[in-house]
């Protein structure tokens, strides 16, 4: 957290602090912004966190889920233990956002300028909501992590750790009351670069994304009536509705100069893994016996073998990567699609928080899995998907295999979303995934980053007590976080 206060000590300093020694015209930057542009902050953010790339930012969760796999450099793919840095999620993401927060919750600050930029009250709510898109992913990666203090500027050097459970039922608190407080005939944010300040399709994303932490808390408030299932059916009754069409799904858009973050990384490094292809085949261990037609899009070779997974000296000869319809500069990537949202419904249907039909459920989220697909990546694919619908609809029989089957279509429909997927297994422990073979911790697939190195020695009494609350209480890949107990 140390390098975080760095960040937040330059950007007052450039704020205008230390006004009270007058330097005259030397003190002046021409280049420099008069008053603070919080459009500029708030795409600042949006955009660090959707090209976020590299190993710990993008690549290794799509390893532990088993979508890709590798044959060189292997370590994460066996589960190598080693500190994470979350520095990239504090530092000109979260922190921009809090500073558009800040300016916009200031009236002395609100200035024409800044007016000019959105209304002040949809830059916060916006915000808000993109925060904890951002909060969400750093403690279902690490567990327990600085969050009420995080953001507080100078005066704390060393942040407590929230539990998870407070992080959780704080980020739903704070999405609902930023959705509530949105102002539809207002002006949106122009610094929004996911819905180009599209307030009422911001309205839907928050819906879904509070109807997906719902869900990521099952383990712990598994029944109807419990705080989850309730949080649930709240937002998927709220009067601005859920996002429900392609035209309503957020995606991250990618130019050449603002590139998909896949490209940074050697592409004959990775492949897709057997178990992922086999699965899409009707092959392997999934409740699937269908050929799926998304194989075509994920895919790169029409033969579409997946590299086995897991072993230290693998050879990737005549086997199948991701898409360069995917693994392309300009190709986008999805924030929060239809699909997802259908097959959540499914999964709170089946488990009996709702009323809806899980089959009927299942049935859209497939169909419009195959339709995103079509729309962003110029593919034809759709006339089969009711087929394929049919067929998983066909092959349930129970809750429990409704279960399974949803699980499976969720890690279908997230590829390659590696950090959503990965958090659904890890809760739902479907798909049936097999460690690697050849591993390097205790032989069981990973359950979270490990902590930044600093945070031991910096923050050490906050390091303490999150560690304290895995399962067991040691800092290893393979403890669980508290929704995974």
């Amino acid at each position: 957290m140390k390098n975080i206060k760095y960040i937040v000590l330059s950007l007052l300093l450039t704020l205008g602090a230390c006004d009270n020694v007058d330097f005259g015209s030397t003190n002046e930057n021409p280049n420099g912004a008069g008053e603070p542009y919080t459009a500029d902050l708030m795409a600042g953010a949006m955009s660090r966190f959707s090209t976020l790339t590299g190993r710990e930012y993008l690549m290794k969760p799509t390893l532990l889920i088993q979508y890709q796999t590798q044959v060189t450099y292997t370590d994460e793919m066996r589960y190598g233990e080693v500190a994470s840095s979350w520095y990239s999620y504090y530092v000109q993401t979260l922190s921009n956002l809090q500073l558009v927060v800040d300016i916009c919750s200031d009236p002395a600050k609100i200035t024409p300028a800044v007016i000019t930029q959105g209304n002040p009250t949809n830059q916060i709510a916006v915000s808000k909501i993109f925060q904890a898109v951002i909060f969400k992913r750093v403690t279902d990666t690490w567990g327990n992590i600085p969050y009420s203090e995080a953001l507080k500027g100078l005066d704390l050097i060393s942040p407590k750790y929230d539990t998870q459970e407070e992080i959780y039922k704080g980020l739903i608190a704070s999405v609902k009351a930023s959705r509530d407080m949105i102002l539809t005939a207002e002006k949106g944010p122009i610094g929004d670069n996911i819905y180009g300040g599209d307030v009422v399709k911001w309205k839907k994303f928050a819906n879904s994304l509070i109807m997906q932490m719902s869900l990521q808390l099952s383990k712990k408030y598994p029944t109807a009536g419990d705080y989850a299932a309730t949080e649930f059916n709240a937002a998927l009754n709220n009067a601005a509705g859920v996002i429900t069409t392609v035209a309503d799904e957020a995606w991250f858009t990618y130019t050449l100069d603002f590139q998909n973050p896949f490209v940074a990384n050697r592409i004959p490094d990775y492949f897709l893994s057997k178990e992922f292809t086999d699965g899409l085949k009707g092959l392997g261990t999934t409740t699937n016996t269908t050929l799926d037609g998304r194989i075509n899009v994920f895919a790169r070779y029409p033969a579409r073998d997946g590299v086995p997974y897991g072993y230290k000296n693998g050879s990737g000869a005549g086997k199948t990567g991701m898409s360069l319809k995917i693994w392309a500069a300009t190709a986008p990537l999805p924030l929060m699609t239809a699909a997802y949202t259908y097959l959540n419904r499914a999964e709170a249907a089946a488990l009996g928080w709702t009323t809806e039909v899980p089959a009927t459920m299942l049935t859209s989220g497939i169909v419009a899995s195959y339709a995103t697909l079509d729309s962003h990546y110029a593919t034809t694919i759709s006339s089969g998907a009711a087929a394929y619908a049919a067929a998983r609809v066909a092959s349930i029989a129970g809750t429990v295999t409704a279960r399974r089957v949803i699980a499976e279509e969720k890690w279908v429909a997230l590829f390659p979303s590696g950090f959503d997927a990965w958090a659904e297994w890890r809760r739902t422990d479907f798909p049936v995934l097999f460690p690697a073979t050849d591993y390097l911790n205790n032989g069981q697939i990973p359950r979270r980053y490990i902590y930044p190195t600093e945070e031991s020695s910096l923050n050490a009494a906050a390091y303490a007590t999150g560690v304290s609350t895995l399962s067991p209480a040691t800092d290893n890949n393979t403890s669980k976080v508290w929704w995974d107990q």
